[in-house]
């Protein structure tokens, strides 16, 4: 990783024990995650160029009206990951390098989230 870039790491791999870990040229810190915005960060992590609050409305609810409360949800997870995370669209920094660390069986990813774009790669990611 070169000198001042950031390394943000999302752990996946446990059922409810989801965390993101962000190090970089201001130090590091974790921080626990809830299952929305477990899902939140996985959708942008996949999709790297980023998503719209409709764009992620639609992952997250299977409704792109719902931008009001996609919004709220992407305003509270910016207070502790405003640094790394752009929005219009919402996105990870460019420069920042993302790592996602994630169960041995795909069908184990965020097992509880009913968001319609989690169950598409849940259910279409090989099995071991």
């Amino acid at each position: 990783m070169p000198p001042g870039a950031t390394r943000i790491v999302l752990d996946l791999r446990h059922a409810r024990r989801w965390s993101v870990e962000v190090s970089g040229g201001a130090g590091s810190w974790a921080r626990e995650l809830s299952p929305r915005h477990a899902e939140l960060l996985y959708l942008l992590a996949v999709h790297r160029t980023g998503r719209s609050a409709s764009g992620l409305a639609g992952d997250v609810f299977g409704d792109p009206a719902r931008t009001v409360t996609v919004r709220a949800e992407m305003s509270r997870v910016r207070r502790y990951l405003g640094a790394v995370l752009e929005h219009r669209p919402y996105r990870f920094a460019e420069d920042a390098e993302v790592e996602m660390l994630l169960p041995d069986d795909p069908r184990d990813l965020l097992p509880y989230s009913t968001a319609p774009a989690v169950r598409r790669l849940r259910t279409s990611a090989p099995a071991p």
